[in-house]
């Protein structure tokens, strides 16, 4: 009995965050036996209980999919919810569960890139206007939709109900500018997957987003993610999906048609537009990287953007911002008095009620800090045209400037750090920013150095 009870302890819990398209009653058996450290044979002696544990899950799942179902339509592919991390695209043939969910994963059938099927013009739904489908594999499609007036372009899990298909948590909903970036490195990304590089250098899609390959149980993937900042870096998230070699090539046979639905230049991408809002929740950013062996931009291939007044940039908090610029994917920089103190600010924003409001991701630089920024405004570009990791610029106490990478792609950081263990660790004040955001900022250094002058002057 208390074998039991552990069982079915561990079997919900694995349940929860495992991909039920793809997991199968084998992979649960042979996860409880790691977990408990027990023989298979005499977990397998459990299957009845493990199976019926599995079909009670199931069964929620399709209750819980069937009370969002009304909604689906009305909302943009991608906002639904969130996928599993790594696939496993391993098939094992299953009967039906509760609600005709299938418990094992044989969805991900593979299609000939040649052959896909396209379909134009159908309506979508909820106000939403189907440009072109094309099919991945079984259940997976690249999409290029209008949502208000704005185009998208899905790469995503559907499921089928009352004889229409609804989009699933894995995916992605691209706008133009990241779909540009992932376009024009799609066929090094497939060469890559093709010759098991999984230390290709990934495609910052946008501030947040990345394409990169990995692999899982000895199959390669095309990974179109999104992350989000942890202690100065970036982790996975569940939103995205992996393409196997198949899908991938699929969707590289498509770009060409996807990109000209897009407005896309298949053979120029460019960069992602920061003023162009995804759907509702969804993070906007304005990052990209070239090609595997191109440096990072440079900031003097930025025009030097003006600090302008915030008056109209709804940036709320009651902080008293004075100047704002734009570094894209909701980042800006700003010249701020809070508490009679002037600061060079900068921060994340996030949307609510239609305006943008200071989120806790940032950092207030005294006049002392942001002339050293400003100063060694070359010395931080030059260190990131050469990829040095071990370069940086003491601020006050624990604050410095640094570079980190991810996955192959660098960002600049402003943030305080803390001591552990005889270790300086970043804290959770700073902001790091892509090399697109940092050379925004390296172009108006010098204006807000001007704008913190006056600021300085009239208070």
């Amino acid at each position: 009995m208390a074998d039991e009870e552990r069982i079915q302890e561990v079997v919900r819990e694995f349940l929860k965050t495992a991909d039920m398209e793809v997991t199968t009653e084998r992979i649960v058996l042979e996860h409880v036996a790691g977990a408990l450290g027990l023989p298979l044979d005499l977990v397998k002696a459990h299957k009845p209980l493990v199976s019926s544990i599995i079909d009670d899950y199931l069964a929620e799942l399709d209750a819980a999919e069937a009370a969002d179902a009304p909604g689906t339509t009305a909302q943009p592919a991608g906002a639904l919810g969130y996928g599993h991390g790594e696939d496993d695209e391993e098939e094992e043939e299953a009967p039906a569960a509760a609600g005709g969910r299938k418990r094992a994963g044989a969805g991900a059938g593979a299609s000939k890139p040649g052959s896909a099927k396209r379909s134009r013009g159908s309506g979508a739904g909820g106000g939403e206007e189907l440009l072109l489908s094309v099919e991945l594999s079984g259940k997976r499609r690249a999409r290029v939709r209008r949502w208000e007036g704005k185009l998208y372009v899905d790469i995503r899990e559907f499921y089928e109900k009352d004889g229409a298909e609804l989009p699933g948590a894995k995916g992605l909903s691209l706008h133009p500018g990241e779909w540009a970036h992932l376009a024009g490195q799609l066929t090094r990304l497939v060469a890559a997957q093709n010759a098991h590089d999984r230390g290709a250098e990934a495609v910052t899609l946008s501030e947040k987003r990345l394409a990169s390959v990995s692999e899982f149980k000895g199959t390669y993937y095309l990974n179109i993610r999104e992350y989000y900042d942890k202690d100065g870096t970036l982790a996975p998230t569940k939103k995205g999906v992996n393409l196997n070699p198949s899908e991938a090539e699929a969707l590289l046979a498509a770009a060409g048609e996807v990109s000209a639905l897009a407005g896309v230049p298949l053979s120029a991408p460019q960069p992602s537009d920061a003023a162009a809002a995804p759907p509702p929740s969804r993070p906007s950013a304005a990052a990209a990287v070239g090609p595997a062996s191109a440096p990072p931009p440079r900031p003097v291939a930025a025009p030097p953007p003006r600090a302008a007044p915030a008056g109209g940039a709804g940036a709320g908090g009651g902080g008293g911002d004075e100047e704002v610029v734009e570094l894209g994917g909701k980042k800006r920089a700003s010249i701020s008095r809070f508490g009679g103190r002037i600061s060079v600010d900068l921060r994340e924003f996030y949307e609510k009620n239609g305006q943008l409001l200071p989120g806790q991701k940032g950092i207030a630089l005294s006049p002392a800090d942001w002339a050293t920024v400003a100063a060694s405004v070359p010395a931080v570009s030059e260190a990131l045209g050469r990829r040095d990791m071990g370069f940086s610029v003491q601020l006050s106490g624990s604050r410095r400037v640094s570079l980190s990478e991810f996955k192959g792609s660098l960002y600049v950081g402003v943030r305080e750090y803390y001591e552990k263990d005889g270790q300086q660790l970043p804290g959770k004040k700073g902001l790091s920013m892509s090399p697109p955001q940092w050379a925004v900022l390296a172009a108006a250094a010098e204006g807000l150095s001007a704008a913190l002058a006056r600021a300085q002057g009239g208070a």
